[in-house]
């Protein structure tokens, strides 16, 4: 299963960006992949739209301001998304007025090996946490 991980710094505290990452309202804003949402179940799970395809999500997993887990799927591409949130800032993070956060994209591809190994190189995925990592930090920034 190929892993992609990034993290970013966003100039804002841990319970800001866990608000924007959990609102239904942002996800077509930030989150990867996801164009349009369509529907949304309590917070808990969504429908979008990516390009003419339709996709689902649901979390796994939440810790509130400290851990999110999302597996979606589109089409046969399952992927689980986790993201990790710590305070961070001022001096050796003592001010903690700032929010790191990791961003691991698991693929939750079979086929042995050599599957994983290709995968592995996809520059598409790398750029896809990237631009959503980006994605966020500006949009708590701006709010």
């Amino acid at each position: 299963m190929p892993k992609f991980e990034r993290e970013v710094e966003i100039d804002a505290p841990v319970e800001k960006v866990w608000q924007v990452m959990t609102d239904p309202k942002y996800v077509d804003q930030w989150f990867p992949g996801v164009d349009n949402v369509k529907s949304s179940v309590a917070g808990r799970s969504f429908e979008w739209v990516a390009g003419e395809r339709t996709g689902t999500a649901a979390i796994v997993s939440a810790e509130v301001n400290k851990r999110l887990e999302i597996t979606t799927q589109l089409g046969d591409d399952k992927d689980l998304h986790v993201f990790e949130l710590r305070p961070s800032g001022g001096f050796l993070g003592m001010n903690a007025d700032e929010c790191k956060v990791t961003y691991t994209l698991d693929t939750l591809m079979g086929g042995g090996i050599l599957t994983n190994f290709i995968a592995g190189g996809n520059p598409v995925d790398s750029r896809r946490i990237v631009k959503a990592m980006n994605r966020l930090r500006k949009l708590v920034e701006s709010l």
